[in-house]
C-alpha cells in the first residue's frame, strides 16, 4: 500500500508461496495490487514494465541468479530501480562442517570462521524446514552479474549493529564481527 500511497499506478506481488501472498493480500488490498504465485526463475513471462523492482532475501535461494538479474533488466524501465537484499556471502559460505564461532575462555565471540569463501556452490540447510536449497556466490559475482547485465550500482550497504543497538540487544555484539545481509541498490 506505501508505494500506491506514494503515486504509483499498479503493484504487482509476486511469490512462490501461497501462505506468503494470503498474508499479503490480507494486509494490503486494493484493486491496484495484483499477487502472482510462481517462482521469481520465471519472472520472464511477466509483460509489461516496471519503475521498481524490489527482493527482499530471496536471491540466496536463486540457482539461476544471472538468468533472474536479466529478466529483471529487461521488466524495468529506463532509470529503473532493482533493489535486493540477501544473505551475506560470508555467511552463506559457512558450510556447517565446524563451529561457526571462535570463542574466548568465557563463550564471548572473538571472531566468525570462515572456509571457503571462493567455492561457489549449492547446499541445503535448515530454515523452519529442512532440506531448504541455497546458493553461495561471491560478492563480486554478485556485483559483476549485476554489471554485465547492464545495471549500474547506486549503492551496496552491509548493515551491522551500533553501539546503541548493541546496548539495548548485547547479542547482537556478533554484527561487530561480520554482517547477515547484504542490501544491492541498482539502475538500468
Amino acid at each position: 500500500m506505501d508505494y500506491l500511497n506514494r503515486g504509483a499506478v499498479k503493484v504487482t506481488g509476486i511469490d512462490i508461496s501461497e501462505k506468503m501472498l494470503a498474508m499479503a493480500k490480507s494486509q494490503n488490498s486494493d484493486p491496484r495490487i495484483t499477487y502472482i504465485k510462481m517462482p521469481m526463475e520465471d519472472i520472464g513471462t511477466i509483460d509489461g514494465e516496471f519503475d521498481v523492482v524490489i527482493s527482499s532475501l530471496a536471491l540466496h535461494y536463486v540457482e539461476d541468479f544471472q538468468g533472474v538479474v536479466a529478466n529483471v533488466y529487461r521488466l524495468l524501465s529506463d532509470g529503473g530501480i532493482f533493489l535486493f537484499s540477501q544473505e551475506h556471502p560470508i555467511n552463506t559460505c559457512f558450510s556447517g562442517e565446524f563451529d561457526r564461532w571462535t570463542c574466548d575462555e568465557n563463550g564471548t565471540k572473538i571472531y566468525a570462521n570462515i572456509a571457503n569463501y571462493c567455492v561457489e556452490k549449492s547446499y541445503e540447510s535448515t530454515w523452519f524446514v529442512e532440506g531448504i536449497q541455497r546458493y553461495h556466490r561471491m560478492f563480486s559475482t554478485t556485483i559483476n552479474t549485476l554489471a554485465d547485465a547492464g545495471f549500474k550500482i547506486l549503492r551496496i550497504e552491509e548493515p551491522h549493529a551500533t553501539e546503541e543497538i548493541v546496548q539495548k540487544y548485547p547479542d547482537y555484539y556478533d554484527l561487530y564481527h561480520k554482517p547477515d545481509f547484504l542490501f544491492v541498490k541498482a539502475c538500468k
